[in-house]
């Protein structure tokens, strides 16, 4: 019962503390869009459903809480083949600290492409190539035997032509879990940080809150997952997905993001689906993404667990 109470207590905080932030934001002008770029194909082919799940080298991109769960060190590497020739690629390393703890580090590049530099009357002056480039380091420990929490820490820039800005974001997560029911319970209050100052202006951070169920079942070969994303001063979106184990090597999985209000490429943009693949050390996965009219997406991410 105290353990009970306890966890209500947390859930309460947790629940308050960002819809104040969410409401005092309100709507404007957000830096840094890449922040909310999803990383990972597993939990992407779950469309993009994992906060209280993830538990892998992704752990620091959707909750920082999910390191106490590693129980193997890895690293991941992963491409994005994003829209309109937007390229993400990245890395990341987990390592546990006992059976209580993990750390992380990560790395991240977006590369917008080549774009076309104009001067004032309209003549091209050259090709420049703007990007955002994050690093982080990440901590998540038990609380208690049910009862994680985590911090990720990061370091931000963003370079549009020869304009520079830089800014630091911490993401909190907490992850509650009844093993005995299959259930676990995440939320991650995400970008939280100093605004990016580009020309004298000051531009907020993407931050967000992302709270969710995750379920196990028949031995961890089956699981689903439940999000909402709440993003400061932009519309909530939910996420659903569904994985299962095929044989102890092929994962399928498939899932469907909705923005609440209507998505706004079609009710098709929200479709994801992909596979995993366990080959001994190495795990491989691949998620496909429809974003409607704009066309699909594909996710490819690397493993290696020693």
């Amino acid at each position: 019962m105290e353990r009970f109470r306890r966890w209500v207590v947390v859930w309460t905080v947790w629940a308050a503390v960002p819809t104040a932030l969410w409401a005092a934001e309100g709507a404007g002008t957000r830096a840094f869009p890449s922040l909310n770029i999803a990383v990972g194909a597993q939990p992407v082919a779950m469309g993009e459903a994992g906060v209280a799940l993830v538990e892998d080298a992704y752990a620091p991109f959707w909750n920082p809480a999910g390191l106490a769960h590693v129980e193997r060190a890895q690293i991941a590497l992963f491409n994005n083949a994003w829209l309109l020739d937007l390229r993400q690629n990245g890395g990341a390393l987990v390592r546990p600290l006992g059976a209580s703890a993990g750390i992380s580090a990560h790395l991240t590049y977006l590369d917008y492409g080549e774009l076309v530099r104009r001067d004032e009357s309209g003549a091209e002056t050259g090709l420049f190539r703007p990007y955002d480039l994050t690093a982080g380091l990440g901590l998540g420990f038990r609380v208690s035997d049910r009862l994680a929490v985590g911090l990720v820490g990061k370091y931000l820039r963003q370079q549009i032509d020869t304009a520079k800005a830089d800014a630091f974001a911490v993401d909190l997560g907490l992850r509650a879990d009844l093993p005995d029911r299959g259930l676990a319970f995440g939320a991650a209050l995400q970008h939280l940080g100093s605004a990016l100052r580009f020309d004298g202006k000051s531009y907020s951070l993407a931050s967000a809150l992302r709270v969710g169920v995750g379920y196990r079942a028949w031995e961890d070969r089956a699981a689903g997952a439940l999000d909402l994303l709440f993003p400061f001063g932009d519309d909530p979106q939910l996420s659903v997905g569904l994985s299962y184990l095929l044989g102890g090597r092929l994962s399928l999985r498939a899932g469907y993001r909705y923005t609440i209000g209507g998505n706004d490429l079609g009710a098709v943009s929200g479709i994801t689906a992909g596979f995993g693949l366990l080959l001994e050390t190495l795990v491989v996965d691949y998620a496909f993404v429809s974003y409607g009219e704009l066309g699909p997406t594909n996710r490819v991410s690397l493993g290696l667990v020693f």
